[in-house]
């Protein structure tokens, strides 16, 4: 709900200046707002210099609002050195994620970028060892039957699927979670949406000093019919990404060489 104050309200225009669907304007001294034209984006309420806009009610809380500084952010060479000393930590140690540090990696997922703030992000999380396992097992089966399907046709990729799963089964290699503490899956209706969304955790995961890997593998596993009806995944969401996330078993001392960006 989109609400006015008007004692605050100094027509200044500017959340009407900044509105991207042009659902507000000034009108007989008061700013006019169209419903059927807002996203729901907060936008305005974010550059109301007054503090006259808010947004509350149907799944919004106005008390998660906080005030800052707008240009009190991380400085460019902290930003730098966090993405370059970023790593695929595929090794952690027995030091459990606190719940604290699963709540701030859900807030950020929280205020991930969607496309027309849609917010249809959804997350599985996975934090118990019993849970886990049951997880992995049962991607790890339906890994190996896709793999088996593909052998004529994509017989490079089958091989891969059937290798992981074969070092599973015969020495117990987790090559889906690598041991992890912590397993968290994005589900979405776009894979623009839920990437942003697993960036957006990564940057606090790296920010709270735990370690973490992007992961692919585990998602056409976790897309097929037997597992979406066994983990109720919505009709209108996929599986886009894994995240495993732990604590540090070893210690980074250098970023790495990488390839230019082609400029095109």
């Amino acid at each position: 709900m989109f609400i006015l104050d008007q004692e605050l309200c100094i027509q200044c225009g500017t959340c009407a200046e900044e509105c991207p669907n042009g659902c507000l304007k000034i009108e007989d001294d008061t700013v006019k707002h169209d419903p059927t034209r807002c996203m729901w984006c907060g936008h305005c309420l974010a550059v109301c210099p007054r503090d006259a806009i808010m947004i509350d009610g149907d799944g919004y809380n106005v008390e998660d609002v906080e005030e800052f500084q707008f240009f009190k952010k991380s400085t460019p060479d902290m930003v730098r050195r966090d993405i370059m000393m970023r790593r695929s930590v595929r090794h952690f140690n027995d030091t459990p994620v606190t719940d604290d540090e699963i709540n701030r990696i859900i807030e950020a997922a929280k205020y991930a970028p969607t496309a027309k703030n849609c917010q249809h992000n959804a997350l599985m999380i996975k934090n118990d060892p019993e849970e886990i396992a049951e997880l992995r097992k049962d991607l790890f089966e339906q890994l190996g039957e896709i793999g088996k399907g593909m052998m004529r046709d994509k017989p490079d990729v089958a091989a891969f699927f059937l290798m992981k799963c074969s070092e599973f089964e015969n020495e117990g290699k987790d090559g889906l979670f690598y041991d992890a503490p912590l397993v968290i899956g994005v589900f979405s209706d776009s894979d623009v949406d839920g990437s942003l969304c697993a960036a957006y955790m990564g940057q606090v995961i790296e920010s709270l000093g735990l370690g973490f890997t992007y992961l692919l593998l585990p998602t056409p596993a976790m897309n097929t019919p037997q597992l979406r009806e066994k983990y109720n995944i919505p009709e209108d969401r996929k599986c886009v990404i894994f995240l495993t996330i732990g604590n540090y078993d070893a210690e980074y001392f250098c970023s790495v060489p990488r390839k230019d960006v082609p400029l095109l």
